[in-house]
């Protein structure tokens, strides 16, 4: 073989490599929920995963507040995530948050609520991570990558560990 084809050969070769190492985008869009809870947490109990298509997940903000909805079967439940007052909600660590109900204006805090099956803590602790948070050019929630975790009652209760994956 003349080094022509050699070149030819090794080229082949390197590009067949490159295009194996690239990751190929998924259609299907990622949106899952999944928490597990200390024995004794309230309101979300014991442990649970949902993911679309088979369980329905919505992911949006209003009024500052970025809210996730599960609805699975007769089970439903709801995590809203603010930040504090004066704050718009972004990427990064939120620590000392507490219970900040629906129609309640901001804190001085970020803000957490949880409710499960229409139970809910009125007094939640929290600390929550948000690692992406992207809008499309009207302003939706896109995508989001958080987790928490939240204890009732005082910051040293039960906790619930949960994570949102939701890339529509």
């Amino acid at each position: 073989m003349n080094s022509l084809g050699r070149a030819f050969v090794v080229t082949s070769a390197v590009l067949a490599l490159a295009a194996a190492a690239v990751p190929v985008a998924s259609a299907d869009p990622v949106q899952t929920v999944a928490y597990v809870s200390e024995p004794g947490a309230w309101p979300l109990e014991g442990s649970a995963q949902y993911a679309a298509p088979g369980d329905e997940i919505a992911v949006w903000e209003y009024d500052g507040r970025l809210k996730i909805d599960v609805q699975s079967g007769f089970e439903d439940m709801r995590v809203e995530l603010s930040a504090p007052a004066g704050e718009a909600l972004h990427t990064g660590t939120y620590t000392g948050a507490r219970w900040r109900g629906q129609s309640d204006p901001a804190l001085s805090t970020p803000g957490i609520f949880v409710v499960s099956t229409h139970f809910g803590c009125g007094d939640d602790y929290a600390d929550f991570t948000i690692d992406r948070l992207d809008k499309d050019t009207g302003g939706r929630t896109t995508d989001v990558d958080a987790t928490f975790v939240q204890h009732c009652g005082s910051p040293e209760g039960p906790a619930t560990r949960g994570e949102v994956h939701f890339h529509g």
